[in-house]
């Protein structure tokens, strides 16, 4: 697995005066023939507050016609969900000439990557391939890009190799190993969300990957959540705790405690979910991998948005019950399979620049502890296991950085998750034997 740490840099300082004036909103508008080559009123606030507003990554959210190839379908191997929504489909397969396409997008800022694809092509077709630009989209904090199809007006997010990155991040090849362990991910997260609707955690599955296995290199469309609808915003976690927007968006209320109830807290609830279900955690559980699900007046839902399916670890014990061993082994390959213990982290403000209004003891006394508090509790609500008796203390791993508990699976814990499991396969939740969460959850 491809892991996105952050690194701390000290180097980086507080936004300047010449940013405490700077709108960081988009005019409301309707959807129109321009959103198709632009993207809608959502999609463009979510690439203003990544690029605009976050502390680790400082550029304009400026409107990019992306670069792509057009691949014969024969030199590239696909894994496609059949829950992939058709206009993601269409935006990416399409005849010419009786023959069947790919495209393939390049990463906007890669220098590098680009070039084995370009040689591979060569090799294979006797040409050197044209480069075309069918696209649009915008970049963002990471390697990750905001695609739109300018024929439908549909928006996805996608990942592609590039040399260089918006933040702290190094050199950053999309393997094809890596893009099948995130449709691996994905699948099993769809499975069993068939079963129990989440309350607390929206997951951006990842349904479409392709790759190129002569050069090891893939593209891998995460969808975008309501934001390709437009039903929702949704503010990037590094951005509620921006120097100018966290402030904004709390109004005449004290910041450190408006995130703590509308950020921290649900976090813990949205990653109970994700850990409950399907024994996931984030490898690298900073604000980068979660958004916060705002209506339409940009008021926060209670619900987080969970991304990055590439950057997790899972629990083999909980992935044997729901019959998820070709999970467990693609991500034991990788180093990323855990036994007989499930690591929880959060990192809210690791790797970027904390604000000036949340001190060093409020982020390690209050946000810390109301995390962990919220994550065992929804736990417990959801799975009928109370996980706070098998839970070490809280650590940290440095200032503004990582807050982390291991819990150890134990007997009890066993015995209880197979109940759960049974509950959820059969869906027989209503005998007063199941867990409330999913008698709550049941679809």
């Amino acid at each position: 697995m491809i892991r996105g740490s952050l690194i701390s840099v000290s180097a980086l300082i507080l936004l300047g005066t010449a940013c405490k004036t700077r709108d960081f909103n988009v005019d409301s508008k309707k959807v129109s023939e321009q959103d198709k080559i632009q993207g809608n009123e959502c999609l463009r606030q979510l690439a203003k507050w990544e690029n605009e507003a976050n502390g680790v990554s400082k550029r304009a959210s400026t409107l990019l016609k992306l670069k792509n190839y057009e691949i014969p379908l024969e030199l590239i191997e696909s894994d496609v969900a059949e829950s992939t929504p058709k206009e993601i489909k269409d935006a990416f397969f399409f005849e010419k000439d009786g023959k069947k396409f790919v495209r393939w997008i390049v990463q906007q800022e890669d220098t590098k990557w680009f070039t084995e694809v370009e040689t591979f092509l060569e090799k294979k077709t006797g040409k050197k391939p044209v480069q075309q630009e069918y696209f649009n989209g915008y970049l963002t904090a990471s390697r990750s890009m905001l695609v739109i199809d300018p024929a439908t007006g549909y928006s996805f997010s996608l990942k592609a190799s590039t040399n260089k990155t918006g933040g702290n991040w190094k050199d950053k090849k999309q393997d094809w190993k890596d893009g099948q362990d995130i449709r691996a991910v994905s699948d099993y997260v769809a499975r069993l969300e068939k079963n129990l609707k989440l309350k607390n955690a929206v997951i951006l599955q990842e349904p479409m990957a392709f790759g190129i296995a002569d050069i090891d290199q893939s593209n891998v469309v995460r969808l975008v959540g309501e934001v390709a609808t437009c039903d929702k915003y949704y503010l990037p976690g590094f951005s509620a705790l921006h120097e100018q927007v966290g402030k904004e968006l709390a109004g005449k209320e004290n910041p450190v405690e408006f995130w703590n109830e509308y950020y921290v807290k649900p976090l813990g609830r949205a990653l109970a979910e994700f850990a409950g279900i399907w024994g996931l955690s984030f490898d690298s559980p900073h604000s980068q991998n979660f958004l916060i699900e705002l209506d339409k007046q940009k008021k926060p839902t209670g619900r987080v948005i969970l991304r990055d399916l590439g950057d997790v670890f899972v629990l083999k014990e909980q992935s044997d019950l729901f019959a998820a061993q070709n999970v467990a082994t693609r991500l034991a390959a990788a180093e990323n399979l855990l036994n007989g213990r499930l690591s929880i982290a959060v990192g809210l403000l690791h790797g970027n620049v904390p604000p000036s209004w949340v001190r060093p003891e409020q982020y390690a006394n209050i946000w810390g502890p109301a995390f962990f508090e919220n994550f065992e509790k929804e736990y417990t609500t959801l799975t009928g296991f109370d996980v706070s008796k098998i839970g070490s203390p809280m650590g940290m791993q440095s200032q503004f950085s990582y807050v982390s508990k291991v819990y150890t699976v134990d007997q009890n814990w066993k015995t209880a998750m197979n109940t759960f499991a049974s509950c959820v396969k059969t869906r027989k939740a209503d005998k007063g034997s199941c867990p409330q969460g999913v008698t709550e959850r049941q679809r």
